[in-house]
């Protein structure tokens, strides 16, 4: 008995729970079964016309089909300005109405809207026309949502290259226009109307670049009539514009080429004895000419416009030639010597009298007249010029003429004596208690020890030779005194006319650029 119990309770089990558990499974393969709603809705719309995809879905076939068209600019992949194109992710948006494609939502289960494939209904053929991609069309053929009332609603996505007109007048403070142009390639404005869908492209998910700031996209629509055809071709353009990002090109190209060309006036500050003054402005000159280059990479080959910073690389560029080439003047000037040169007039008039009056240089030794005046005096024209202002120096000179060097060296007279012989004396001069100048007689021929004429005569012309030999060493090392110093005035002379030079190019050549007014100088443009 107990053993029949037991098989009774496992039999009934068995029962009911077989018939459960193929409930559930009848239930789920239900579920995974796609609606068939949904499938005899496609069935239908796409089974009643057989060319669907190729007609153009309007009532009547003398109206145009309104496609509204707009766009979502995602992402600013690259603007190439060398190439001149610009790259774009965007997802384009196409509405338009097919009512080849309503439905009753009541008839088939509520079915408010379906997706379908672009190949299996009438898509629109637009197309971008300043396109640089290879393909040509580099949209993603995503589904078409087509609502109840015959709405359609196409969203193709894609990577879009289109030429782009770069202007680089204010680079790198520079504004730029792209325009990406799209319209119909077979249709034209009677067959098909292009509408705005909006006012302006989406930009609301659009992602930051690192290079350019998006102020906006505009949307044109354009109706152009050619002489070809009656009805007029109609494209939607628009207009991305953008602002360039100038710190990387402030931090790496512009500060460079000022610093590098302020090295410059540090040219005119090193003595020309050191012998590296034309090699570090050579230096400097070899330095601003490769920045030059690297920029010149960056930018396209274009005649229509010079670019602002070119201008600037171009006048700091020149301002340095101008520079080595004074810095070579200075050192011809400053090693120059009587043997080989003679300062002219003219350079003597600008570098030793113009040029240092203008400066406001003073020359040691010297008492400078000016330039109106005449020419400077040297140190031993001022002694003179000293002690001209004595007057018991002009009463002794006009007792005793002769050659006297400072007053206290011997002088050496020629006289005619009283027997017609030509006699030497010798006389020293010193300064009284009233600052006059006494004068004590070493020796006479005439009437003191009778002395050979032969002898006198070679001691006149050995003084005469060393005079005149020390005359010549002074009178050299006053011309080597004045080359030198036209070499120190040129030096200043540079210093302060590139110094000039670059504050007035920098200030004037950047500023040229609406961008640099508004940025760095706070400026309206």
């Amino acid at each position: 008995m107990a053993i029949r119990l037991a098989a009774t309770i496992v039999l009934v089990c068995i029962l009911i729970v077989v018939p459960v558990e193929a409930a559930k499974k009848q239930k789920q393969d239900r579920n995974v079964e796609p609606g068939e709603h949904e499938r005899r809705l496609m069935n239908d719309l796409l089974s009643k016309f057989p060319y669907r995809e190729f007609a153009r879905p309007a009532i009547n076939e003398s109206d145009a089909l309104t496609v509204a068209m707009g766009m979502t600019l995602q992402q600013i992949m690259d603007v190439d300005e060398v190439n001149q194109i610009i790259t774009t992710n965007i997802w384009l948006t196409l509405a338009w109405t097919d009512a080849t494609l309503a439905w009753n939502e009541s008839d088939y289960g509520g079915i408010s809207s379906i997706r379908l494939p672009p190949s299996m209904i009438w898509t629109p053929d637009i197309l971008l026309y300043n396109c640089a991609n290879e393909n040509f069309d580099s949209t993603y053929h995503s589904n078409v949502v087509v609502g109840s009332s015959g709405s359609c609603e196409w969203i193709p996505p894609g990577i879009f290259k289109s030429a782009c007109s770069i202007d680089v007048t204010n680079f790198p403070w520079d504004d730029q226009v792209c325009t990406l142009k799209f319209g119909s390639w077979t249709y034209d404005g009677g067959r098909i109307n292009l509408t705005k869908l909006t006012e302006e492209g989406d930009i609301s998910t659009f992602k930051p670049n690192g290079e350019w700031h998006l102020k906006g996209v505009d949307v044109l629509r354009n109706v152009v009539y050619y002489p070809c055809c009656d009805d007029p071709f109609i494209d939607i353009t628009f207009v991305i514009k953008l602002k360039r990002k100038t710190l990387y090109y402030a931090m790496n190209l512009v500060m460079p080429c000022i610093l590098i060309s302020s090295l410059m006036l540090l040219v005119f500050t090193l003595p020309p004895d050191t012998g590296e003054k034309l090699s570090f402005a050579v230096t400097i000159l070899l330095s601003l000419t490769v920045f030059m280059m690297i920029f010149t990479e960056s930018l396209p080959p274009t005649s229509d416009a010079s670019p602002m910073l070119s201008n600037y690389f171009s006048a700091m560029l020149l301002m340095v030639a101008m520079a080595v080439l004074l810095t070579m003047t200075i050192l011809n000037f400053h090693h120059r010597n009587p043997d080989t040169h003679t300062m002219g007039p003219t350079t003597k008039k600008i570098c030793l009298d113009w040029l240092p009056w203008f400066l406001r240089m003073s020359r040691p030794g010297h008492i400078f007249k000016g330039p109106f005046k005449k020419g400077n005096l040297s140190n031993q024209e001022m002694e003179i010029e000293m002690l001209d202002q004595s007057p018991g120096y002009r009463r002794k000179m006009a007792a005793t003429a002769g050659y006297q060097n400072n007053g206290r060296t011997p002088l050496t007279l020629h006289q005619q004596g009283s027997a017609g012989v030509i006699g030497v004396r010798y006389a020293s001069y010193h300064e009284n208690q009233d600052g006059l100048m006494d004068k004590t007689i070493i020796g006479r021929d005439n009437h003191g020890i009778p002395q050979s004429r032969e002898k006198m005569d070679n001691v006149l012309d050995e003084l005469h030779f060393m005079t005149e030999r020390f005359k010549k060493i002074d009178e050299d090392e006053e011309v080597v005194g004045d080359w030198k110093y036209a070499a120190m005035v040129l030096d200043r002379f540079g210093l302060v006319f590139f110094s000039i030079y670059l504050i007035i190019a920098t200030i004037v050549i950047l500023n040229t650029a609406p961008n640099f007014r508004k940025d760095v100088l706070g400026m309206s443009a």
